[in-house]
């Protein structure tokens, strides 16, 4: 498994890590991309700046109309960074072909940060694709 560290510098914050997460090598089959956050979520979608700044509000601005929430801990009024993470999730799966993860023309892997700003991480495994059954070299 290999770790990978993110920052956020706000509270609520889209960061594209599709480059951190595909510039590596990887072995043709499943990559499996983790963030072990209760308060962070992964998604697939675009990631020009507007789309960015769009996750951002929505995200923080997603479940305001139902707080007050029985959620607080020590002072820290976060259950609807929790509710997000649910929501959205925290893992994705993605074949890889020729040692990169394959994407739609417009998907990049966008890390959300729900209750920053963090130093969190990134977990990756894969699963190596077996042999080509007969069937499939046709």
């Amino acid at each position: 498994m290999i770790e990978l560290e993110i920052s956020s510098d706000r509270k609520v914050q889209a960061v594209d890590v599709t480059d951190l997460v595909a510039n590596r090598d990887w072995p043709n089959g499943l990559l499996w991309v983790a963030c072990p956050h209760t308060t962070a979520a992964l998604v697939l979608g675009e990631s020009d700046p507007e789309m960015l700044a769009d996750y951002e509000r929505i995200a923080a601005q997603l479940f305001a109309p139902f707080e007050p929430f029985r959620h607080q801990r020590n002072d820290n009024p976060n259950a609807a960074a929790h509710l997000v993470s649910s929501l959205a999730g925290t893992q994705l799966i993605l074949p890889v072909r020729e040692g990169r993860p394959v994407l739609g023309q417009y998907q990049r892997i966008i890390f959300i940060e729900l209750d920053g700003p963090r130093q969190r991480r990134l977990q990756l495994t894969t699963i190596a694709a077996g042999p080509e059954p007969e069937w499939a070299a046709g």
